[in-house]
């Protein structure tokens, strides 16, 4: 049944996990996978530069925004000195305060024959087209007499809920035509300048977007200041065949600065992750995500492997197992990644683990309590329900040994039995002893006390044992005047059933007794042993019917609580002295 269960909940949890991976629902645990672990960084490239509008040149410069003037010369400059392209990072939608400076702009891109890249903004809709690209609303260009001179590629970039930048736009629909990011405008237009073909096709995910392969973090490739190249403080051979992007590169000036998947903690400049974008272009090697197939038959293989291992196998080796299948998934999901550029969805499945897991032990906390309950249930009907409690609890393996202390030990046996079993068939025989030994046992218990055993028609219980009860000997004697009282009706009914008058004889004795786990390592009972005890059997058996003996120990310790009548001394056999004893007869004031 339990193998079922935890089957059952297993297959729940997979089918969940199926349709949260599908549609994505989980998407922070794969991100901090993929930045953390997936994610390594390699060379930049040395083709591309960026020239920055950095510290430098704002001393140098002055404030930003610059008269115009300062990009056109560093476009001149770059131009002359043979960049394959040239992207600036700036939105020109307007003329400036200087119509002179713009036409020093236009002209600077009318001597850049084709190589020059500017950048637009799109407003974006809260549509799709039918290619599924984002729509523009509206497209800002260059103003006209620039946009006419130059290529044109949007500047917008959308970063993921939690503000880190994973993806890129390679498209947007504008009306009936498809325009172009940035960084695709810059790569075409330097693969045009080099005379090589720009056609390959990129993995794109349904949003018309593709997975950035970083090649690094902020400040990592090849960055000059815009000061330094209008001042031609660099070597021409820097810039010939170059990608060349320019763009601001200090704080507090530009937008579209992002943490990225390489860095998550520090913005990345715009120019920068343009960069990488390009780079990615220029190697061809593009990250896509997984098929849902796929991600979905690693979650049912793994699924699989896990019903097998909670089937079989106890917490800490499925513990293990659990920890290994992360680690698996971790390294295997590496892999494909280091070797196909694919990622998977692994932290749908580290998370079906965990959560699996975590649903294996409540599991099996609530069985292995239902369990003790069962076996307390049905263990105790054999063995004192306080010793099979002692056992559970400890939780430790039970061996033979026992320990000395002080209890009260009760025996009851019932007078005129042998004589009513001679002449009466077995289940009649059974069924009798049955209600009075339901009789000692409710009294035994009631009053703190444990069943020791059953010896035929006997009865032997222990106080003290193994639960602490202060006042022992008194809640025995409680214990034999509740079975005299509960005898009175049980004996009438017996005489009017079968004609036999049936009493209990009961002796107590009080003092120190071995109590502990009596036998052989296959076979053992908790029980008692010593003088105490066979002292006990002894007053049971010269008690006469309905009569309750105690010793002088007993007496001793209950003297303050019951009524008794003394009976003198008792010969036992081998005691060398008589013992004093008492008929226990009432409780005092009771």
């Amino acid at each position: 049944m339990l193998k079922k269960i935890k089957t059952l909940i297993l297959i729940i949890l997979l089918m969940l996990f199926s349709a949260l991976q599908y549609f994505g629902w989980l998407p922070a645990v794969d991100n901090f996978i993929h930045d953390n672990v997936m994610v390594s960084t390699r060379p930049v490239s040395q083709n591309i530069i960026i020239v920055g509008i950095d510290e430098r040149s704002l001393n140098e410069i002055g404030a930003w925004p610059w008269p115009r003037l300062f990009i056109a010369e560093a476009i001149e400059r770059l131009s002359e000195m043979g960049a394959a392209a040239i992207g600036v990072n700036i939105l020109y939608d307007a003329h400036g305060a200087s119509p002179e400076y713009d036409m020093l702009l236009v002209q600077a891109a009318q001597n850049a024959d084709g190589h020059l890249v500017l950048g637009g903004m799109g407003l974006l809709g809260d549509n799709r087209g039918f290619d599924n690209l984002f729509e523009i609303d509206y497209y800002v260009l260059p103003f006209d007499e620039l946009e006419s001179h130059v290529n044109v590629g949007f500047l917008n970039i959308i970063p993921d809920d939690d503000g880190i930048l994973r993806s890129a736009l390679t498209s947007m629909r504008y009306g009936d035509i498809s325009v172009h990011s940035f960084p695709f405008e810059v790569y075409r237009t330097y693969r045009r300048s080099m005379g090589q073909e720009y056609n390959f096709d990129i993995p794109l995910d349904g949003f018309g977007q593709f997975p950035i392969r970083y090649a690094a973090g902020p400040f990592e490739f090849t960055r000059l200041s815009l000061w330094g190249v209008i001042n031609e403080k660099y070597h021409p051979s820097m810039f010939r065949d170059a990608i060349v992007l320019i763009g601001p590169y200090a704080q507090g000036i530009g937008d579209g600065n992002f943490p990225t998947s390489v860095n998550r903690t520090t913005a990345t400049f715009g120019i920068e992750i343009h960069a990488n974008i390009i780079q990615n272009m220029l190697e061809g090697e593009f990250k896509q995500q997984a098929p849902w197939w796929l991600n979905l038959a690693a979650l049912l293989i793994v699924g699989a492997i896990l019903i097998f291992l909670f089937i079989w196998l106890k917490p800490i080796p499925v513990l293990i197992a659990t920890l290994t299948l992360i680690a698996a998934q971790i390294i295997g999901a590496r892999l494909i990644y280091d070797q196909f550029f694919i990622i998977m969805k692994s932290g749908d499945i580290i998370l079906f683990l965990i959560f699996a897991y975590m649903s294996y032990i409540v599991l099996s906390i609530l069985t292995a309590q239902n369990e003790k309950k069962h076996i307390q249930g049905l263990f105790g009907r054999f063995v004192a329900p306080e010793v099979v409690k002692q056992i559970i609890d400890s939780g430790a393996e039970i061996s033979l040994g026992g320990a000395v202390r002080d209890v009260s030990v009760v025996f009851v046996d019932i007078r005129g039995f042998t004589a009513f079993s001679e002449v009466n068939p077995p289940e009649t025989v059974v069924a009798m002893v049955n209600r009075y030994l339901g009789l000692t046992s409710r009294s035994i218990q009631e009053n703190n006390g444990t069943i020791d055993k059953y010896i035929g028609d006997a009865t032997m219980a222990i106080f003290n044992a193994p639960n602490d009860v202060p006042n022992h000997a008194l809640c025995a004697a409680k214990a034999a005047l509740a079975m005299k009282a509960g005898a009175v009706a049980l004996r009438e009914e017996i005489l009017n059933d079968y004609g036999v008058d049936l009493q209990f004889g009961v002796g107590i004795n009080s003092g120190p007794a071995v109590i502990g786990n009596m036998g052989s390592e296959f076979r053992m009972d908790y029980t008692a042993i010593g003088d105490t005890v066979n002292t006990a059997a002894r007053l049971e058996s010269n008690s006469q019917k309905g009569q309750i003996i105690i010793s002088d120990a007993t007496y001793r310790l209950i003297k303050d609580h019951v009524e008794v009548t003394d009976m003198g001394l008792l010969n036992v056999k081998n005691k060398a002295v008589g013992i004093q004893i008492y008929s226990l007869d009432r409780l005092k004031n009771g």
